[in-house]
């Protein structure tokens, strides 16, 4: 087991399962070759024994008589002198020994006589005095009617002496080759974890001020093309990532320090000399409206950063579209009415969304639309029902977008007309904020700016369905 904070070697690993593996390989080719030589060596000695028990049939037929089979023994001494390890049984219809080679007690093969045996078919056998053997046996009738046994047997001990020396070998050759092939795959491992080793020198290159750096595995595995695409891909995001918060950091600070200047300016130029009460609540008035400014600029920031960090809790409900779109209408109406603008509610439908964050998405949509809206045009709240998404719009009638700022405008403190930069209500992240909405409901936001006049439109999935993704794609 690997102890938490140690590392181990993907090198080594590998060399250690190339050995494992040439191991047990080895082993099953020496296991089968050693198999196969005693499987030959055997059927050898089976052949031997046969061949001379048929030579032994034939001269005990022709000697004819258990007497001639008695006085020719001389004969089989003569013929086994050439077959060291062979050894000889003659025996008559009683059991009487006729021949036996060597002479020697041991050499008898009663005690390796099997009688359920098959004739001339060889077996292992135990004899007393020779240890493991080949036997073989057979019965032959003499020209006199008399009946003889006789019994060969061929002993193992060479057989499994040279056996014994090739198992050695076998495991030797085994040992060797697995230590060779171990060494041989640690090294081409090795080897072959160099362009990891490439690409992590690469990464470690990697800073935030040369994000633009990408990972070069042009003549690398295709193994790691994937891993390295994907680190590619993660260094896009990244990158532009950064580039965004840059540039937020920077319109966030310049956003906070103009009302934070303004409270501390005419605080300041208050308190160089006696005023009015007048003059004072004035004064107040003022810090408490940059306040309110900045107040309101914190929480939507608070709000953006508990989207990004997906912490923000929805409570999916169903909402009557219709019913929602009169409740907005007739809150902005009194605001709508000093614009000089109508609003009017067309459509029907239901969505699953958040209640809250429905309303406050559309309700920016709503003040953003008036803000922009000609005098005396309308702004339009239309609800519809399409394949596999549910879309809410709010139009407005005015100034269009120009086309390279609408994929702008959704980016946090980003202003079309610089004349409302100092704007105490326009802080630039409304539009942000609907955006961030759209995605915590696995939706999308879109924007259409032509003819003189601008639909922004919300669509709210149904399904979670890849049919849906597709038609909501627009």
């Amino acid at each position: 087991m690997k102890k938490d904070g140690q590392h181990y070697s993907l090198s080594g690993r590998l060399a250690l399962a190339f050995l494992a593996v040439a191991a047990i390989v080895f082993a099953l080719m020496g296991a089968f070759l050693y198999t196969s030589l005693s499987s030959e060596l055997q059927r050898r000695d089976d052949i031997e024994i046969d061949g001379k028990l048929s030579q032994f049939l034939q001269l005990i037929h022709s000697a004819g008589t258990v007497s001639g089979v008695r006085d020719a023994s001389n004969v089989f001494h003569e013929i086994l002198l050439s077959h060291p390890g062979v050894y000889l049984t003659v025996l008559d219809r009683a059991g009487a020994l006729l021949v036996q080679h060597p002479e020697t007690s041991g050499g008898n093969l009663l005690s390796a006589y099997e009688p359920r045996r098959l004739q001339r078919l060889p077996y292992t056998c135990l004899p007393k005095s020779i240890g493991s053997a080949r036997c073989i046996f057979s019965s032959e009738t003499l020209p006199s009617g008399e009946t003889v046994r006789i019994l060969l047997a061929r002993s193992a001990s060479d057989r499994e002496s040279l056996l014994a020396s090739y198992r050695l070998d076998v495991w030797a050759a085994a040992a060797i080759g697995s230590a060779l092939v171990g060494l041989l795959g640690y090294l081409v491992a090795r080897r072959g974890l160099t362009p990891v080793k490439s690409i992590g020198r690469q990464a470690s290159r990697i800073e935030a001020n040369n994000l633009s750096e990408r990972l070069n595995i042009e003549r690398g595995p295709a193994e790691l093309n994937d891993i390295a695409l994907s680190v590619n891909r993660m260094l896009d995001r990244l990158e532009r990532a950064f580039v965004r918060l840059s540039q937020f950091s920077s319109d966030l600070a310049h956003d906070m320090r103009t009302p934070l200047a303004n409270v501390i300016s005419s605080s300041q130029i208050t308190l160089s000399k006696t005023r009015s009460v007048e003059e004072y609540e004035a004064v107040l008035d003022s810090n408490i409206e940059e306040c309110e400014r900045l107040q309101r600029m914190i929480g939507n920031m608070l709000f953006l950063a508990r989207t990004d960090n997906a912490k923000q809790a929805i409570t999916m409900v169903d909402v009557d579209i219709a019913s929602e779109l009169r409740r907005l209408a007739s809150y902005f109406d009194g605001l709508a009415e000093e614009r000089g603008t109508l609003l009017r509610v067309h459509g029907d439908g239901t969505i699953r969304a958040d209640t809250t964050m429905f309303r406050r998405a559309v309700s920016n949509l709503v003040s953003n639309a008036l803000d922009h809206a000609a005098p005396g045009s309308t702004i339009e709240l239309r609800g519809s029902e399409g394949r596999g998404y549910t879309a809410v719009s709010v139009t407005n009638e005015g100034v269009e977008i120009p086309a390279s700022d609408v994929e702008k405008i959704f980016d946090r403190f980003y202003r079309l007309d610089p004349a409302r930069h100092e704007s105490g209500k326009n802080a630039g992240l409304g539009l942000a904020i609907v955006k961030s909405i759209m995605e915590l409901h696995r939706g999308k936001i879109d924007v259409q700016s032509a003819a003189g006049r601008t639909t922004f439109v919300l669509y709210f999935p149904t399904s979670d369905s890849a049919a849906t993704n597709e038609a909501i794609t627009v």
